[in-house]
């Protein structure tokens, strides 16, 4: 009986040894591995917010310039309305002329406001398409880093089973930032 209890407390003793063993021979390498993908994972998040942020702002900054055209646009619009309404009280048996020459003033507007509008829809489908390129470059680039510390990775020759675990730690990582919803989403809009 006693020696069937030394022969357990030996078999335990031998693990702890297996484990400090393992420990001495990859434990660095793998807080290495840890360390490198933490810095991957904090790159990408910081990648995705100011990506996000610049659209955030760029959206901002059209919608104020579109809501101060809009607003210059309706000012103008209601000045040359109380215009048309002092000029006729004022003078109505020049009717006719002034008739024309509100009509005028209206087609100029017109024409103005769909200046202002194209050029606001021209210099919208460029922020869009400068935005969609740097989203292009951004997630060109992540992949090419990406693939930089994979192959970091695969210089360090780990075995198969590491290797695997790695990766998949790494693919779980990337699919809880849900990285390609925020793409699409973004290149939707």
């Amino acid at each position: 009986m006693k020696d069937n209890s030394q022969k357990t407390q030996n078999d335990i003793g031998q693990l702890g040894n297996v484990d400090q063993i393992r420990e001495i021979l990859f434990g660095s390498q793998t807080r290495e591995l840890n360390k490198r993908f933490e810095k991957i994972e904090n790159d990408i998040k910081r990648s995705l917010e100011d990506i996000k942020n610049r659209l955030e702002q760029n959206q901002k900054d059209f919608t104020l310039r579109l809501d101060n055209e809009v607003e210059l646009l309706s000012k103008k619009i209601k000045n040359l309305t109380i215009q048309h309404q002092e000029e006729m009280t004022d003078i109505r048996d020049n009717e006719l002329k002034q008739e024309k020459r509100i009509q005028n003033s209206i087609e100029l507007l017109n024409d103005e406001l769909s200046a202002k509008h194209e050029q606001l829809y021209k210099e919208q489908l460029e922020n869009k398409n400068t935005l969609q390129e740097e989203m292009n470059n951004l997630k060109e680039e992540l992949f090419i880093m990406m693939e930089l510390k994979l192959q970091e990775l695969n210089d360090l020759k780990l075995s198969r089973d590491d290797a695997a675990e790695i990766m998949m730690e790494t693919a779980m990582r990337l699919k809880g930032n849900q990285l390609e919803k925020q793409i699409i989403s973004v290149q939707n809009n």
